[in-house]
């Protein structure tokens, strides 16, 4: 984009003035000491040059000794031009009355007030240092400028309200009004509570409905699909889990016992494998849909399926060949680490495809790094090794049951 018109002598004096504060906002971020100012040339101040009318000219330059009357500035006149009719340089004397004069928080200023707005919650979420560092170069981070801190204090709120409630499904409007005094306010702080839970801001932002499962937060109370030869403590009464499968709601779920021996657990993402699955599953099996990445009340319920489970029984996940499927494993994993069960991949080894698998997207450099990462942690060496450049998704994989 070309610089903007100017249709004043006003206006070109205090873009000069702008353009100079600028300067000064950037060289306090590198805590330099030099001297700061600005060349009045027509490459850098396009705008002075572009001042045809000797009136504009006269008028730019009285703003300019305004300005140097307040002591916010220098001028260097051209010495070839008729006296003081043409200025060839503005250097800064106080970079706090240049702000003042034209009516602006400074940049400093405003790192200032969100650094002591942060103090409180840096060491918890690390990521507010990066966020401050970024805004002190004057870099936007998730389209957050320096003196949005209302935005991350907002997410940090959210966050700790999620967490202290972990267990619970807790509807996303009815909290953003609490919060917030404003229903719909939750729903546009995505990319900043996502930023803060993966403590990564190079991380691509995850999807509104990934990043509100994992913290518990639902647009309507969930339903849990499952399927299995299971007896389920529902409330004060037990509920046998018919066939093909019975959708309950998590928060009921007191207990699951067995009634027969099950030699494996399969959890699945997507909801035409789940479908397609119970419709075919064998004696012995427990299919259980994610629902995408699983709530905080979906993964009780899971721990209260695997503690039912023989010690010697397996455990699978079956998801998408993307960030996103390596993330709900992720998670999986970790639940299946705390009962002392190890999870397994099924059908999620790229390399052993079939060659003609509809492919959905190519994988991201970043998200191929962080399969590749979750798969280091849980020693799923032949995913990580068969991992290709491409995303699959479950639903193009035909149905195929674990080995046992």
């Amino acid at each position: 984009m070309g610089e903007p018109v100017v249709q004043s002598g006003e206006e070109a004096a205090n873009s000069i003035l702008g353009k100079l504060l600028r300067r000064a906002e950037n060289a306090l971020a590198k805590d330099a000491s030099r001297a700061i100012s600005l060349r009045l040339s027509d490459k850098s101040v396009p705008e002075y040059w572009r001042l045809q009318r000797h009136k504009d000219k006269l008028e730019c330059n009285a703003v300019l000794r305004a300005a140097e009357k307040q002591g916010c500035i220098k001028i260097e006149w051209d010495k070839r031009a008729d006296e003081n009719s043409q200025v060839e340089r503005v250097l800064l004397l106080d970079e706090n009355l240049l702000a003042n004069y034209l009516g602006v928080v400074p940049r400093w200023v405003l790192i200032e007030q969100a650094s002591r707005e942060f103090a409180s919650n840096l060491d918890r979420y690390p990521l507010l240092e990066q966020v401050l560092e970024n805004w002190r170069y004057g870099s936007q981070v998730r389209n957050s400028k320096p003196g949005d801190f209302e935005v991350w204090i907002s997410a940090i709120r959210v966050i700790d309200y999620c967490r202290n409630k972990i267990g619970d499904d807790i509807p996303i409007r009815r909290l953003s009004a609490s919060l917030f005094s404003n229903s719909k306010r939750l729903e546009t702080l995505v990319p900043y509570i996502d930023s803060l839970i993966q403590n990564d801001l190079p991380a691509s932002i995850r999807e509104a409905e990934e990043v509100f499962s994992e913290l518990g937060l639902v647009k309507f109370p969930p339903t849990l699909l499952l399927a299995g030869d299971l007896t389920v403590l529902y409330g004060q009464q037990e509920t046998k889990v018919l066939r093909p499968y019975i959708g309950l709601a998590p928060k009921e779920i007191k207990a699951i016992k067995g009634e027969v021996y099950f030699s494996y657990l399969l959890t699945v993402e997507n909801l035409t494998t789940f479908h397609e699955l119970v419709s075919q599953r064998p004696q012995g099996a427990i299919v259980f849909y994610t629902s995408g990445m699983p709530s905080p009340s979906w993964k009780r319920v899971y721990k209260l399926l695997l503690q039912e489970l023989p010690r010697n029984a397996s455990v699978y996940h079956w998801g998408d060949i993307d960030g996103g499927g390596f993330r709900i494993a992720n998670h999986l994993a970790m639940c299946c680490s705390d009962v002392g069960f190890d999870l397994r991949l099924h059908c999620m080894t790229a390399s052993l495809l079939p060659a003609d698998i509809a492919i959905a997207r190519d994988l991201l450099l970043a998200e191929r790094i962080q399969i590749q990462n979750i798969c280091e942690r849980w020693s799923w060496g032949n995913e990580k090794d068969g991992l290709g450049t491409v995303a699959i998704e479950q639903e193009a994989l035909p149905i195929v049951w674990p080995a046992t």
